[in-house]
């Protein structure tokens, strides 16, 4: 029953990750509607990061006990998306960038609750077996 839940947990936060990159990559056109490539040329780095974040949310989401490196990984793309956001020197819609925070810190949030959730049921089936 625990490792269905710990299952369940992970994937859970492995399609939030999914989503949020979605969003991501979709929120430089839809916040700042600029449809030129120097319009874009400010999000090139959170682009990278949001499609990477959004593959490990896949595999999170379908293998979500197979890769447990993952979680960390995780948290530290997000937390280099939130450090992307702040240090934002090239210009672009402060929308986006507040977005890109936003979703950065959730993402992060889901993460290292999930890390947290597992870490505590692991260590709960250790004390009583």
């Amino acid at each position: 029953m625990g490792d269905l839940h710990r299952r369940t947990v992970e994937s859970r936060a492995g399609v939030a990750a999914f989503l949020a990159g979605v969003w991501l990559i979709a929120a430089p056109p839809v916040l700042h509607f600029g449809a030129s490539l120097h319009a874009f040329r400010p999000y090139w780095v959170s682009m990278g990061l949001a499609v990477v974040i959004m593959l490990l949310g896949m595999v999170r989401a379908m293998a979500p006990l197979d890769v447990p490196l993952i979680r960390p990984v995780t948290i530290a793309l997000a937390v280099c998306l939130i450090v992307v956001a702040l240090v934002r020197a090239d210009g672009g819609a402060e929308a986006v960038w507040l977005n890109q925070l936003v979703v950065g810190a959730l993402v992060a949030l889901s993460a290292a609750l999930a890390l947290l959730i597992s870490l505590r049921r692991r260590g709960a089936g250790r004390t009583s077996a």
